[in-house]
């Protein structure tokens, strides 16, 4: 995710549930059409300073919140939160793997190797 501000805050999630199927759990990091996730998209939000998004992906809900409030040397301070759910009557659903990344300031250049 990145916001429309000049010097936008990137954010990334990856996730995997682990233990539904057999063999190597499907890593996540997008929601595309056809990809057998969804509903999902955005509550709501305002391109710059905060948002509010849904993702189905089988029986886990999950949530992403972020918020930035002014000030500070650097623009702000942010906030990001991801809540996970189950929805399903499932016992018991494993917890999924999660992976987060942030990052601020200047694109990151390709070198020549």
């Amino acid at each position: 995710m990145k916001t429309r501000s000049p010097q936008p805050l990137l954010t990334g999630l990856m996730w995997a549930q682990q233990g539904t199927t057999p063999g190597t759990p499907k890593l996540r990091h997008t929601c595309e059409q056809g990809d057998g996730v969804g509903p999902y998209g955005w509550e709501f939000h305002d391109g710059v300073s905060f948002g509010r998004q849904h993702i189905q992906d089988g029986a886990l809900r999950l949530t992403t919140e972020f918020v930035k409030r002014p000030g500070g040397q650097h623009g702000g301070d942010w906030s990001w939160r991801v809540t996970v759910e189950p929805q399903a009557s499932v016992q018991e659903i494993p917890p999924p793997s999660m992976a987060a990344t942030m990052s601020s300031g200047p694109p990151i250049q390709d070198f020549p190797c």
